[in-house]
């Protein structure tokens, strides 16, 4: 029997992914020990992805959405598939596709003023936007990198920044090292941004109370 008093998650949200999963199964593993974060669900595109077989072994419900036709049919399948979920939140996790503004719509907080919808992406924004990111900064030999957590808006790459964390590059370092590297900081960045969104809604909600 359900507990009446079982206290809501200030965050409920869905991850959308394209690939392996790996930042995925960090954040589901991280909502399984903070009761203010939940994953209801995983959004795939990819039939065959990796990031599947991860949500099976985790018990997180896992959606494969392909792309068909069109964007806004393949965005108006999304919401059709999410709808039970009562996900408020999306974390993009390796997510391949750029959302319309019209999805975007959907998930703006009047009270935050931003989209909910956060992405991480594996450069220090705005350098390096867009895929291949680690890629492209080792092979212009920057001193160093990082990773950027965001919030998502209409541009690519481009929302309201929540952190960035950096980290240099070695001299004995190949693409793989270095590229492991900024991985390994993506895992702590992202549950570190979902603590930072915590905080801006615990200040949100005083604001409405005392308004």
């Amino acid at each position: 029997m359900e507990n009446s008093t079982t206290k809501k998650p200030k965050i409920r949200a869905a991850i959308f992914a394209s690939g392996k999963g790996t930042n995925a199964e960090n954040l589901i593993r991280h909502a399984k020990d903070n009761p203010d974060f939940e994953i209801a669900a995983v959004i795939c595109d990819q039939e065959g992805a990796g990031v599947i077989g991860r949500c099976v072994a985790l018990g997180i419900p896992c959606h494969v959405v392909p792309f068909e036709k069109n964007r806004a049919q393949h965005e108006a399948a999304i919401l059709e598939t999410l709808s039970p979920h009562d996900a408020e939140w999306i974390f993009l996790a390796g997510y391949m596709r750029i959302l319309s503004p019209e999805f975007l719509a959907k998930f703006y907080d009047d009270g935050l003023g931003v989209n909910r919808i956060v992405n991480i992406h594996p450069s220090l924004l705005p350098w390096f936007k867009g895929r291949d990111a680690y890629r492209r900064a080792y092979e212009s030999r920057v001193a160093e990198s990082g990773v950027t957590v965001h919030f998502v808006d209409e541009g690519i790459d481009s929302g309201p920044i929540i952190l960035q964390w950096d980290f240099p590059r070695q001299t004995a370092d190949t693409l793989e090292t270095f590229t492991a590297r900024g991985m390994e900081l993506e895992y702590k960045a992202y549950i570190k941004a979902v603590a930072r969104i915590l905080e801006k809604i615990d200040v949100q909600r005083k604001k409405e109370k005392y308004a």
